[in-house]
């Protein structure tokens, strides 16, 4: 009996989330049927022999579908899921839950596919508070992070002679507002390292294009786009670009943790309001100082950017101990799903071990 798999991707950036597993699944025998609501032109893999592919397939037609598993990295969906299948999600963030995800984000998903250590402890905690009942916990790994790390290992790019920093905000929606700075620092930060002579690589979160963020956006490339150390990097996959880079500025966005995990170089949070973040958990608040620094002022920025970048062969040491503390099955995580595949749909073998969360009302 062929089982049926159908993969949804609703941003061009979640397809590096699936990795490889859509096509390990399909060398395995699995039918297998990635939909993505973006054009064709977009996708940022090479297509997979055995994967039938559909592109600008709007949300609601997933509803229509029917399948064994329904594979995800759409943040937050609560409709429109194939009929039958057991749904999987896939995180966008190595970051925690606290000032990222809103709480009700994971409520409708059957599996939900924890990268590390820690994504475990924060699921349980809100799986407790939400009352969910059977939601497993898989310890997956990160498969992005493998996907940029076998990139890695191939790839002759490396930083040029002058300190190169790409600074890369994330999106502010209602849950992160007292968190993202693009809107009140962003044209203050990127002045800051040119009247430093330090080349900057502007990478704004793709949502930024198309959301209230746009305005902010645009008017940094009108700004400085003709400065000869500004770079706009609108990518579909930033993996180029990072290379290219010595250190990452940004500020609760996860993207600084998949950067010093992956090239083994410094990330700086920029964090002005401590306040905010009373009470707040997770690697993202918690652990910056495991992969960088913490900029807490305009004034801190320069000092603490040099710094970094001047003790990267201590940091780079350092990150690598906390990657491999903290994630699941580094540079395997693909390959653990695909082999454990057909145990989920079973509930069965070492599944039966993995966290679940279950309250009887």
């Amino acid at each position: 009996m062929t089982r049926e798999v159908l993969c949804y991707c609703y941003h061009v950036s979640h397809v590096l989330n699936l990795g490889q597993i859509p096509a390990l699944l399909a060398e395995r025998g699995w039918r297998v049927r990635w939909f993505n609501a973006f054009p064709a032109a977009s996708f940022p893999l090479k297509p997979a022999p055995g994967v039938e592919y559909a592109f600008e397939v709007p949300l609601e037609a997933i509803g229509q579908q029917e399948a064994d598993f329904y594979l995800t990295p759409f943040v937050g969906q609560s409709a429109h899921f194939p009929r039958r299948a057991r749904r999987v999600h896939f995180l966008v963030s190595l970051t925690g839950l606290d000032g990222v995800y809103d709480r009700a984000m994971f409520d409708h998903y059957d599996v939900i596919a924890c990268a590390g250590r820690h994504h475990v402890d924060d699921f349980i905690a809100l799986g407790n508070e939400r009352r969910w009942q059977n939601k497993l916990l898989m310890p997956l790994g990160y498969p992005k992070l493998d996907g940029q790390r076998r990139q890695l290992a191939s790839s002759s790019l490396t930083p040029p002679h002058e300190l190169t920093v790409v600074f890369a905000p994330t999106h502010a929606y209602y849950i992160n507002q007292g968190f993202s700075i693009l809107h009140r620092y962003g044209e203050q930060l990127i002045e800051a390292m040119l009247a430093e002579k330090i080349r900057v690589v502007f990478r704004p979160h793709m949502e930024s294009w198309r959301d209230q963020d746009k305005p902010v956006v645009e008017r940094i490339v009108t700004r400085f786009g003709s400065h000869p150390c500004f770079t706009l990097d609108r990518s579909g996959n930033y993996f180029d670009t990072y290379a290219q880079t010595h250190l990452m500025l940004t500020d609760i966005s996860g993207t600084g943790f998949t950067y010093a995990f992956t090239f083994g170089r410094p990330a700086l949070f920029f964090a002005p309001n401590p306040s905010e973040e009373a009470g707040m958990r997770g690697i993202q608040f918690e652990r910056r100082e495991n992969i960088g620094l913490v900029v807490r002022s305009l004034d801190e920025l320069i000092v603490k950017l040099r710094l970094a970048h001047r003790h990267a062969a201590f940091l780079q040491q350092q990150i690598t101990d906390f990657r491999e503390w903290l994630l699941f099955n580094q540079g395997s995580s693909e390959t653990f799903f695909a082999e454990h595949a057909i145990h989920l749909l079973a509930n069965d073998g070492p599944v039966s071990s993995w966290p679940t969360i279950h309250h009887h009302f």
